[in-house]
């Protein structure tokens, strides 16, 4: 009997393992192209195929260059050599291209599964092994590739799933170096950190786990010895950003670099920083003579430290607009956010500490074992700089610690597999109901258009660009035409791509009959800026008159239209007679 239900929970297991894959698929194919991921493909085209890394420097190199691979074996270029003024027009010219910038799409998507995805769903259950055993390490893959806080964002062109790997690896790497301090796993740990500055700026949020990992080491050693792996540890930390701008540089042009980072410190870039980075030219121009790849992080770092401090971005949360964080903002995303069932089981876990606590048993080992100071330092700092960030934009910034939040509970459903075989089960009927749409749901999302929490959050949490395959799959489906986009800041190129019969119906524009899809973004920031009390939006003046010409036009549309419900998630659809 035991084996019978050892072989039914491998089955199981199995089938839930390939039941992920599959819906990482269906979003590879049902998710359009991301305003960021076109900006990302056309940045490391142009580090591939011109050799010089002179876009998007506020991100590191190294996923850009692995997701871009594919088009260096296009017939022809996605793109001619761009500047970084010209960056963010050019990522929308792409999609005159479109057949091109469908297969890169497809394609970087896959290898992105391949590189980074399934790399990270195996750092999972290794994390999760490590703690507490295979059923433990199985468990957090499957909490992690089906919950919708996580399995809609993994296969976008972005750099947050490689960051993701790289906070697990370089977790990993220290809880090796803490149990065994060596030479060889100080190098793995300095590797696995080097990977995430390579990826992305927030995995020096990384630094605080990996010195205390050096403090911790149970080995009796030297202070010599041990600043001396550290140092080891940094050497590799330099080795591996220095080679990942190194890729990106082939054909380095001095002359191309020195203007480019001109044109960051004047705010002319893809960057808004005001005059805050005029200050820091002449060092960077300075650093550049020495070493061109340094100089390329620190623009880049410094450029998005000052947009953070800024608030450039405005972000949409129950009815209100502004580009200020809040401090509250990523814990209620996280709330609504995770999924209900894993939201109950962590009750059920803590209420089983307490009663533990309570009554005198053990409650657990994770007092007295190193390994859980690591994590909770991982989390405290990434978790401490979320809540005081102005980027209040999409729960996919929290994706490097959300497993880390789930490692927990894994270790409880993996001692009770029965729990967990129904903890999973529901996660599993769940992605499989609101996939391809999964990045539009809130753990409420059963209600239907009852839904409470259905369109309190914006940008990522809601829209990301990823519905336009949606939307034409719809309208081909149903017959409809013509059909007319109501979507602030679209270019035309952009829709024509996915939908080339459609039109963009602007402020200004006739309302002639025919059907009206209107973005929840209309819906959302349209009335949420024009109550915006001044100074809390940046840029509040151009922003205020875009939704000021927008607002009669919009609700013309829906006066004159029938109400035909939601579509591809994030489309609000009217038919006027």
């Amino acid at each position: 009997m035991p084996s019978r239900r050892i072989h039914r929970w491998t089955l199981a297991t199995f089938l839930a393992l390939a039941a992920a894959v599959g819906l990482q698929v269906a979003a590879i194919h049902g998710h359009s192209l991301s305003g960021d991921g076109a900006y990302h493909l056309l940045a490391g085209h142009q580090a591939l195929r011109y050799g010089t890394n002179d876009l998007n420097l506020e991100h590191p190199p190294l996923a850009k260059l692995v997701v871009s691979l594919p088009l260096l074996f296009a017939d022809e270029p996605l793109a001619e050599p761009t500047r970084i003024e010209d960056a963010l027009a050019a990522a929308n010219h792409l999609y005159g291209k479109a057949d091109l910038v469908r297969r890169a799409t497809l394609c970087g998507r896959y290898l992105a599964l391949a590189v980074f995805v399934l790399p990270f769903l195996a750092a999972c259950f290794l994390l999760g092994r490590r703690f507490a055993g295979t059923a433990a390490g199985v468990v957090l893959v499957l909490l992690t590739s089906l919950s919708l806080s996580v399995l809609p964002y993994l296969t976008l062109l972005q750099t947050d799933t490689a960051v993701s790997l790289a906070f697990l690896a370089t977790l990993l790497a220290a809880t090796s170096y803490q149990e065994a301090p060596g030479w060889r796993r100080a190098t793995l740990l300095g590797l696995a950190a080097g990977f995430g500055l390579a990826v992305k700026f927030s995995a020096l949020l990384l630094g605080p786990t990996v010195l205390v990992a050096f403090a911790l080491a149970t080995r009796r050693r030297p202070a010599w010895r041990r600043l001396a792996e550290l140092l080891v540890a940094s050497v590799a930390v330099v080795a591996v950003v220095e080679g990942a701008y190194l890729a990106a540089n082939p054909r380095y042009d001095a002359e191309l670099g020195r203007e480019t980072i001109h044109t960051y410190c004047k705010n002319r870039g893809t960057l808004a920083v005001d005059r805050e980075m005029a200050p820091y030219e002449a060092t960077l121009l300075a650093v550049e003579d020495v070493d061109p790849r340094l100089a390329q992080w620190l623009t880049g770092f410094l450029g998005v430290r000052i947009q953070n401090r800024i608030g450039v971005y405005p972000s949409y949360a129950f009815g209100e607009v502004r580009s200020q964080g809040r401090w509250w903002y990523f814990p209620v995303v996280l709330l609504l956010k995770t999924p209900l069932v894993l939201l109950l089981a962590a009750a059920v876990l803590v209420a089983t500490v307490l009663a533990a606590a309570r009554t005198g048993r053990k409650a657990g080992a994770c007092r007295k074992d190193p390994r859980w100071i690591l994590v909770g330092v991982t989390v405290a700092v990434y978790l401490a700089a979320s809540v005081t960030s102005n980027y209040n934009l999409s729960v996919r910034h929290m994706l490097p610690i959300l497993p880390l939040f789930y490692l927990p509970l894994a270790v409880f459903l993996g001692r009770r597999r029965r729990w967990a075989t129904v903890v999973v089960g529901a996660l599993l009927v769940e992605s499989l109901a609101v996939a391809p749409y999964g990045m539009a749901a809130t753990n409420t999302w059963w209600l239907g258009d009852s839904n409470p929490t259905r369109f309190v959050l914006g940008a990522g949490n809601l829209e990301y660009r990823q519905s336009f395959v949606g939307l034409a799959r719809y309208a081909e489906k149903e017959g409809i035409e013509p059909l007319h986009v109501l979507y602030p800041t679209l270019a035309d190129e952009v829709l024509a791509a996915y939908l080339p019969a459609a039109k963009s119906a602007r402020p200004g524009d006739e309302i002639r009959p025919g059907w009206y899809a209107v973005n929840v973004t209309v819906e959302q920031l349209v009335p949420a800026l024009l109550k915006a009390p001044p100074g809390t939006v940046y840029n509040d003046d151009e922003l205020r008159r875009a939704a000021a010409s927008w607002e009669p036009f919009w609700r013309d549309v829906v006066a004159a239209g029938e109400d035909h419900g939601w579509v591809a998630g994030t489309y609000h659809l009217y038919r006027v007679p």
